[in-house]
């Protein structure tokens, strides 16, 4: 809105809340002036008529029937009543109120209703009373003329208003035509500077024909110069502009568009944002907020959309110190952030989504009692070649494989990664071609943990897919696919078979075979495993089923389910990632557990954080207590793991 315009709005309300209160106190004063005169014609009335009937001309019954008669015959009052000493009536005539007698409106006698005064006097027979008399005055006649005094003083308001209005109308397209016309030549003629072109005529005059705008005309031919000289400047403001409507609302952050446009520039060997030329190869990170819906739920869409920002803010900042040139940060949708890092190495990168990482571990907000928002992460590669649908399926691969396994840790995938553009449905051909042809199996690795007085080994198993040309897929390549299409359980299962046919195979070894927490939801799953530890009565004691802690909070019905199953036939269950699930420490003495594991990142920043620290003293005490080992997974320096041996936990060894 224009400053004229604004000027006058302003003034044209000042103009109508005067009229209005104008109105408004005029017509408070009407009505207070109305009920003082019927106050004042009530108590005329009454003093009138009493002192009528105390007259002892007066005295009999039938005279000050007449008298009152007459007076409520006139037809200025609701009632007359007359109550002898002792409260009995001797007189009344009455008729109701009702609003649609008059001229007035009933809407407008709620809205301002009049007094009804009732004035009484006392009337007697010499020096003897009789009684009482109370006379009530009609107010019909005064609202109808405040009525009518209001009609016309609104009248008289609207054609002020209105007269006003035109005025404003007026002196509006006045002011308009004098602008355009002063205005108009001095922005034509800057229009002509700035393309280059001058036409004859184009410059306008610098004198105005109205005193008030030549300041204005002065501003604009010294202005004039100074555009030839910032149009260059002024085209890539223009373009940064540009680039701003390319940002997400929320986060401040590139959209997808945005991000898309820029992959596609560096994947192509384009220039950047910046106009220089970026590297050649580098790394993406893809990482995902899985409980979006849940924090929404919890926190209520304004302070997560704020812990969104603030969460944006500071991977920012970390990339901005960490990242090399060209490193862009953008937000794909709702829940999916994605960082592109060109030029940057695996290691290189991989510490800066570790820091990442540890920033957003730092923001984690709660979704409920004890549970705590989580994230997936996938890493990949790229190179000159790639496309940008090969990578993004590369991407997506990875972190529906980070959201299966359910833990935070980065899925890495390489360039050459197989199957990153395989479609669900040949996933899921492949897949049960799989389970029909018997082409899995385990690949198993040995683990030496150092205990109190001796060194422990004990074998992990993972399941391995063979495909029809041969080549072999690990687990962590089809087993998401297997989760996201309801698969797991089978797999599992089979995983089962395999590890117990394994340890027939190899007397004495003690073998740890992990199982999904999706699979836990299939109703046959837990009947099938029991099934098979009931067939291998002979080896079943050597046999580990590993589950996820944050089964414990998930699935804390089936985890107990499960583990009870398994005690009960000598078949020992353990858990991972304990760290990760604090609140699954509350929930420990229910399960009959052998053994929980501890990441090595947990373990080695326990060195340097006290929170942590304690937190992990906490979780070997408890454990303790319950007779459950503690195992470490990773490697750690040696002077954390010569620390965790001593507070009894298992540390791998070579």
């Amino acid at each position: 809105m224009s400053l004229l315009k604004r000027l006058l709005l302003t003034v044209s309300v000042a103009i109508l809340i005067i009229l209005s209160g104008t109105l408004a106190l005029s017509i408070h004063a009407a009505r207070q002036y109305l009920d003082g005169q019927l106050q004042s014609q009530s108590e005329n009335a009454v003093s009138a008529l009493a002192l009528s009937l105390s007259q002892p001309a007066n005295q009999d019954e039938v005279t000050r029937e007449l008298l009152m008669m007459a007076l409520f015959d006139s037809g200025q009052f609701r009632a007359i009543s007359l109550t002898g000493t002792e409260g009995q009536t001797l007189f009344e005539r009455s008729h109701p109120d009702t609003p649609g007698n008059g001229v007035a409106p009933p809407w407008f006698a709620r809205l301002l209703p009049l007094r009804v005064p009732v004035a009484q006097r006392a009337i007697s027979d010499g020096w003897k009373q009789v009684g009482n008399l109370s006379v009530t005055v009609d107010n019909t006649f005064a609202r109808d003329a405040l009525w009518s005094s209001s009609i016309r003083m609104g009248l008289l308001v609207l054609v002020a208003g209105g007269l006003w209005a035109l005025s404003v109308v007026g002196l509006l397209s006045w002011f308009s035509r004098v602008l355009r016309e002063e205005i108009s030549a001095q922005v034509m003629a800057i229009g002509a500077t700035a393309s280059g072109t001058t036409a004859p005529g184009a410059v306008a005059p610098l004198r105005s024909k109205v005193a008030e705008l030549t300041d204005v005309v002065h501003a604009i031919s010294d202005t004039r110069e100074r555009v030839r000289a910032t149009a260059q400047e002024q085209t890539q403001r223009i373009e940064s502009l540009e680039v701003e409507l390319n940002r997400d609302q929320v986060t401040m952050l590139p959209n997808r568009k945005y991000f898309m446009n820029e992959l596609r520039r560096v994947l192509q060997g384009d220039v950047g944002a910046d106009g220089q030329a970026l590297p050649v190869g580098g790394h993406v990170l893809l990482f995902r907020q899985r409980d979006l819906q849940a924090l929404n739920t919890y926190m209520t869409r304004a302070p997560a959309d704020a812990w969104l920002a603030a969460m944006a803010e500071r991977v920012g900042l970390r990339l901005a110190a960490e990242g090399p040139a060209g490193t862009l940060l953008a937000r794909l949708n709702g829940s999916d952030f994605i960082v592109l890092m060109p030029g940057m190495e695996g290691p290189a990168a991989m510490h800066v989504v570790q820091q990442i990482k540890h920033d957003l571990q730092a923001l984690r907000q709660p979704i409920g009692p004890g549970q705590w928002c989580r994230w997936a992460y996938a890493l990949t590669d790229y190179d000159s070649g790639v496309t940008v649908s090969e990578l993004l399926s590369r991407l997506d691969q990875g972190l529906r494989r980070s959201e299966s396994v359910g833990q935070e840790e980065v899925e890495y995938l390489t360039d050459a990664a197989p199957r990153n553009t395989v479609s669900e449905r040949q996933w899921q051909q492949t897949l049960v071609q799989a389970l029909a042809e018997e082409r899995l199996s385990l690949q198993v690795a040995a683990q030496n943990y150092a205990a109190a007085s001796a060194t422990v080994q004990r074998h992990e198993a993972s399941l391995t897919l063979q495909e029809a040309d041969g080549a072999l897929l690990q687990g962590a390549l089809f087993l998401p696919v297997a989760v996201r299409l309801g698969m797991s359980a089978t797999f599992d299962v089979r995983a089962m078979q395999l590890g117990l046919q394994w340890l027939q195979q190899h007397a004495g070894a003690q073998l740890v075979v992990k199982v999904s927490l999706p699979s836990l939801s299939d109703d046959s799953f837990l009947p099938q495993l029991r099934a098979l530890w009931e067939q291998a009565a002979d080896v079943r004691q050597r046999l580990w089923v590993e589950l996820d802690a944050h089964g414990l909070v998930a699935y804390a019905e089936e985890v107990e389910a499960l583990a009870s199953a398994a005690a009960a036939l000598g078949v020992h269950v353990g858990l991972r990632r304990l760290e990760h699930e604090p609140m699954a420490l509350a929930r420990l003495h229910l399960l009959p557990l052998a053994y929980v594991k501890l990441g090595s990142d947990f373990a080695q920043q326990a060195a340097t954080s006290p929170g942590s620290q304690h937190l992990l003293q906490a979780m070997v005490a408890t454990a303790q207590a319950l007779q459950v080992e503690v195992y470490l997974a990773g490697s750690v320096d040696a002077e954390t793991a010569q620390a965790l041996h001593a507070q009894g936990v298992h540390v791998p060894v070579a």
